[in-house]
């Protein structure tokens, strides 16, 4: 009798929290491509660095804010230094 409720309780814990992936066009930080698509959907989290840009940024301290300059989210999930595989630095909207 132990061994059955011992059962039930332990495929209950399991059963009701199943892993649920995260993707990026969940995220707070994702921004969709040019056609409005998620396919090609890109992370505001991680600019590319173009030293056209960043060469005025001591200057005033200001950022630029260029969509076209941001990476790609399936080259952040690929790399565990970005947000990899299992988006570590996901927030959800």
């Amino acid at each position: 009798m132990n061994c059955i409720l011992l059962f039930i309780l332990f495929t209950e814990i399991f059963s009701s929290n199943p892993i649920k992936p995260k993707f990026c066009r969940d995220c707070k930080f994702f921004t969709k491509d040019f056609l409005l698509t998620n396919k090609y959907g890109k992370c505001s989290l991680f600019p590319k660095d173009d030293d056209e840009d960043n060469r005025y940024f001591l200057v005033d301290g200001i950022k630029p804010n260029n969509p076209n300059k941001l990476s790609f989210c399936s080259i952040a999930r690929t790399y565990k230094e970005m947000c990899g595989p299992e988006g570590t630095l996901y927030v959800k909207k």
